[in-house]
């Protein structure tokens, strides 16, 4: 008896040990689903700063998971164009893309503010926005279009671009064909300069072949990588166009709807190191780089105050003319000029003096 009673006792243990196995097993399961997207980039693979915050990115959430959640980055031109990446994730072709929010000027002005528009936001200012609130504002524009958002990248302030031929005035600028995208090439054609949209990789050849004159695109890292000192030597400063722009991940919104809370969270925290690790990189870089540049015979020289201060005048009258069109590009500028104000107020108290002095004490040598 005591033998059957105990025969019994086990088998319901071992019942109920297969039973809790199995409850158990799903829930585990849901928790770390194996999930693979696929990113598709704006930018060439030669490009390892910019193009690699995608791949940042897709390490980050694989190491995270220990590779449940994973992406396979692919370069422009690999599964769409460059300038087709944010495209194709609204109609579902891919999970998510790399890119610059601007490039999609054409659907929508609004599109801009994502990543910069002329005398906005630097990147330190740009990242405190959207850690304030601009993130969920801009996510409010992009769900349109079947979007979510993660910032996943910045360049800090860029350079003013290269010219085949030296630019002092005003009267100098007229028809220009110069590569530059977003609300930047419409402030240029104000000036009368004849904007270009043209993808990264194909700058070179355009300049190389006159089909443009000049060309804006990063700064000093990724533009000598490209060889632009080799077909324009007059490389002007400040980009006054991009303080600060921001590059972000592009998700299908149905597919980050379907991740985990917890993946969602492990997403946003890749692209936060993502974010990071590319201006790092880039701060890093620069310097040496633009030595280099110099050392090649290019004429390092900031534009005149006359084209500066035409250029401000000319982005105010075009944001003046899209707050009577565009409520949604108004709303967000909006912010992100009252942002800007009140930092430019503070960075004035610390951080410009605090540079200035130590410029001055560096060209004491």
């Amino acid at each position: 008896m005591e033998r059957r009673r105990f025969i019994k006792s086990a088998g319901a243990g071992a019942i109920g040990a297969a039973a809790a196995a199995t409850i158990a097993a799903p829930a585990i399961a849901q928790s770390a689903p194996k999930i693979k997207w696929r990113i598709t980039s704006s930018f060439p693979k030669s490009l390892d700063t910019i193009y690699g915050g995608a791949e940042v990115f897709a390490k980050a959430i694989s190491d995270m998971t220990d590779g449940n959640f994973s992406a396979q980055v692919f370069a422009a031109g690999e599964l769409v164009p460059g300038l087709e990446a944010a495209n194709a994730v609204t109609n579902g072709t891919v999970e998510a893309c790399h890119t610059c929010s601007y490039y999609y000027v054409g659907k929508d002005p609004t599109f801009a503010l994502g990543t910069s528009v002329p005398f906005s936001l630097n990147a330190r200012q740009m990242n405190a926005w959207l850690r304030s609130g601009g993130r969920e504002m801009l996510d409010e524009f992009y769900v349109q279009h079947n979007i979510v958002n993660l910032p996943c990248g910045n360049t800090g302030a860029q350079m003013g671009g290269w010219w085949r031929k030296e630019v002092n005035t005003l009267d100098d600028l007229k028809g220009v064909k110069m590569r530059i995208a977003g609300l930047a090439g419409q402030t240029m054609a104000k000036l009368g300069v004849v904007p270009q949209q043209i993808a990264g990789g194909d700058i070179y050849p355009s300049l190389e072949k006159g089909v443009i004159d000049a060309a804006e695109w990063i700064g000093p890292y990724d533009d000598h990588k490209l060889g632009f000192y080799q077909v324009a030597k007059f490389y002007n400063y400040p980009g006054w166009w991009e303080g600060g722009p921001c590059i972000h991940l592009f998700i299908n919104k149905a597919k980050w709807e379907e991740l985990p809370a917890n993946y969602k969270n492990i997403a946003k925290g890749a692209a936060a190191i993502a974010n990071e690790t590319m201006l790092a990189k880039y701060d890093n870089q620069n310097p040496k780089a633009l030595r280099e540049i110099v050392a090649s015979g290019v004429k390092l020289k900031p534009f005149s105050r006359e084209i500066m201060e035409a250029a401000y005048k000319a982005s105010q009258e075009i944001y003046a003319d899209l707050y009577t069109k565009n409520a949604s590009f108004k709303k967000i500028h909006e912010a992100q000029t009252a942002f800007r104000n009140e930092e430019v107020l503070w960075f004035r108290v610390a951080e410009l003096p605090f540079d200035s002095f130590m410029a001055q004490m560096q060209s004491r040598g």
